[in-house]
């Protein structure tokens, strides 16, 4: 958004470039407003890694309660024997995504979000991802006393550890937020990856894009649900996103490829596209059920999030700008739908967050959206912060 309102007031020509370019993005070159390109193959003629998609709940039935499906602890061996590298994608963080005392229910927050803190080895200690605040790890629960702790879905610092169990002849590096804080962190990580001191790299979505190792035939993506299920219009897109760009780290020289993605949800269209490198296929998919729903690009969706420590002063404001937006809607055929409500994660860093959602017409909008911001600047917004964003990249 940024370039292009630079390229508009510079009179100069963008050039955007992606694998799997956005479906607003596709859309608007479809129908002419961009000059489309298409590479149709990799750059040195190289085949495109075979993706194989495992049902994990087949490995359940099995007996298998692994993280580690079987396939990919094969193939991970088979790779390591033969002195090629692997990537293994995890888009989560830590140890554990949550800690629970299995007799009462307790789980960890943090004081300041309302979120489960995440739990990290390492340091022994309970961590917020979103105000970064840190807790030491209990050892029986604070409710009831009980001293047997459950642990929540698995992070990258998990599979780190047991793929030294697992594969224990191989050289295991660990990127994602917490090894990558120091300067220059991330560039060390990849350069050692990039000249062999390690054999198996894991990571989260910072490893899925522009990285080029001649060396890597083996890409794993566990728990590729992870991002599949969240409650934005966008998540398949993004899962479709991610799974596509890990799968092209692998067989990018003369040796060739393979994925092994792991997932509960093994008929999704989501992966059946991916499987088959078929972005064009997941787009018609993808762009029919945004136009059945009304969803962007058919629609534009504007955000208005009102946010500080008085909760009741929030409350207020927001109250008094869903009533202000109901006005301009009795007028207004632009404003398809206004939906008021508290934010999906309600609490972060003792800011309360109440927000509205509001439809719009994809043309012919801009009118009401000079209307809704000069509103919105008029607004007396007392003890709480106020703002709005068109199409928001995260509705959380």
């Amino acid at each position: 958004e940024v370039a292009l309102c630079r390229s508009r007031i510079c009179g100069a020509s963008l050039i955007m470039g992606s694998a799997t370019p956005s479906v607003e993005s596709m859309y608007e070159a479809l129908r002419g407003d961009y000059r489309l390109l298409q590479l149709t193959q990799r750059a040195n003629s190289a085949k495109l890694p075979q993706l194989s998609i495992v049902d994990m709940t087949k490995e359940t039935l099995c007996g298998n309660v692994s993280i580690f499906s079987r396939l990919l602890k094969e193939r991970l061996e088979e790779c390591i024997a033969q002195g090629n590298q692997a990537m293994i994608l995890l888009n989560r963080r830590g140890y554990a995504s949550f800690v629970m005392c299995k007799k009462c229910g307790y789980v960890a927050k943090c004081d300041d979000c309302d979120v489960s803190l995440t739990y990290h080895s390492e340091d022994n200690l309970l961590k917020c991802h979103y105000c970064n605040h840190v807790y030491n790890m209990p050892s029986s629960c604070p409710k009831c006393g009980y001293r047997h702790i459950k642990m929540g879905k698995t992070g990258t610092e998990k599979v780190e550890r047991e793929l030294k169990t697992l594969v224990p002849q191989a050289r295991v590096l660990r990127m994602d937020y917490d090894t990558t804080t120091g300067k220059d962190s991330y560039l060390h990580i990849l350069q050692a990856f990039g000249r062999g001191d390690a054999d198996i790299l894991v990571g989260t979505q910072m490893i899925a894009k522009g990285h080029d190792f001649g060396n890597v035939t083996l890409v794993g993506v566990l728990d590729a649900d992870s991002s599949l299920y969240y409650s934005d219009y966008r998540s398949p897109e993004r899962c479709f996103q991610l799974v596509t760009q890990v799968a092209g780290r692998a067989g990018r020289a003369e040796k060739s490829g393979s994925v092994v993605l792991q997932t509960y949800s093994p008929h999704h269209y989501v992966f059946k596209f991916a499987a088959n490198h078929d972005y064009d296929g997941f787009y018609s998919k993808e762009i029919n059920i945004r136009e059945v729903a009304q969803q962007p690009p058919f629609c534009l969706i504007m955000r208005i999030l009102a946010f500080g420590e008085d909760e009741h002063a929030v409350a207020t404001t927001i109250r008094a700008c869903y009533d202000g937006v109901l006005e301009l809607k009795k007028n207004c055929a632009a404003i398809l739908k206004v939906n008021g409500m508290k934010a999906p994660v309600f609490r972060i860093e003792r800011k309360y967050r109440y927000q509205i959602l509001l439809r719009l017409a994809a043309e012919k909008n801009s009118d009401i959206i000079a209307s809704i911001y000069a509103f919105l600047n008029k607004c007396d917004k007392g003890k709480c912060s106020l703002f709005a964003e068109l199409n928001p990249q995260n509705l959380s």
